[in-house]
């Protein structure tokens, strides 16, 4: 029997309470109640076992991951397989590595704090631990939550410098503290939101950032192929213009613009329309 999913937002499971306003869910056996104050850092994901909060126990075995995939405008679950095949054993992207070094060059005695939207398997989440940065991140897929874990166990990272969350910005946007991050990374993952959220989720990303912090990330333009192939209202683009409009008043870094055939990773062909963006928030 399928596990019947009840619509949270865009309808899928959180993590963390203090982002779910009216559906608790239960994972790995553990409640979902309203009341926490932080990101779950001691979140496991048992792929074996998902409980929706209340229910029957339903013991998905292999096809957990089928069973419980979130629905993510534009990033279902053979886009997600496609990436995830395309980008096995990459490095970091070079913007997020940039934008560690930025923030390294200002480096004061304060325990620093790093926001990774959409995190996927957990390689930037890595790189921003090893940078020793206290990480705050999420991603919709439970599969990617448990790759990250896994990744920073095999890599012996502190697992209490990151606490992760299930969802997107979209979701988290009115969770973020203002003023919390001296760096935030956003991987591909913002054309990804719908255009009626973008405002609002743009401003509570950069209200989230210091003063004089780094973005790293990327916006996609009217060309790429999947704006294309999206359906209306589904994802979000990006012109020139409308990427100075976003970043007035900050200083650009790193800024190129890629109109080409390309592929995810080194997997899949796919046409690239892309904005590649480093920029630090005015002070």
């Amino acid at each position: 029997m399928r596990l019947q999913r009840r619509k949270v937002a865009r309808g899928f499971v959180w993590s963390t309470p203090e982002f779910v306003d009216r559906m608790p869910f239960m994972i790995a056996g553990r409640p979902l109640v309203a009341g926490a104050s932080q990101f779950d850092h001691n979140l496991s994901v048992r792929e074996d076992r998902i409980v929706p909060y209340g229910g029957a126990e339903a013991s998905a075995g292999p096809g957990a991951r089928e069973m419980f995939t979130p629905d993510v405008p534009g990033f279902g679950p053979a886009r997600c397989a496609s990436y995830l095949a395309g980008t096995e054993g990459l490095p970091p992207r070079p913007q997020l590595v940039r934008a560690i070094e930025l923030v390294g060059r200002a480096t004061t005695d304060r325990e620093l704090h790093a926001l990774d939207i959409g995190c996927g398997p957990g390689r930037e989440v890595l790189a921003l631990c090893e940078a020793g940065f206290a990480i705050d991140a999420f991603d919709p897929y439970p599969e990617m939550l448990a790759r990250t874990r896994a990744l920073l166990t095999a890599c012996g990272a502190r697992h209490d410098r990151v606490r992760l969350a299930f969802g997107t910005l979209e979701d988290h946007a009115e969770a973020l503290t203002p003023s919390r991050y001296d760096l935030v990374h956003a991987g591909f993952v913002l054309p990804f939101i719908r255009p009626h959220a973008f405002e609002r989720c743009w401003s509570a990303l950069t209200t989230s950032l210091r003063p004089g912090g780094v973005f790293a990330g990327q916006f996609f333009g009217p060309n790429d192929e999947f704006i294309r192939a999206s359906s209306a209202g589904e994802m979000t683009a990006h012109g020139s213009v409308d990427v100075d409009r976003l970043f007035a008043g900050w200083t650009v870094i790193e800024r190129e613009e890629v109109d080409r055939q390309g592929a995810i990773g080194r997997g899949t062909p796919k046409w690239w329309h892309v904005h590649h963006i480093v920029a630090v928030k005015p002070a």
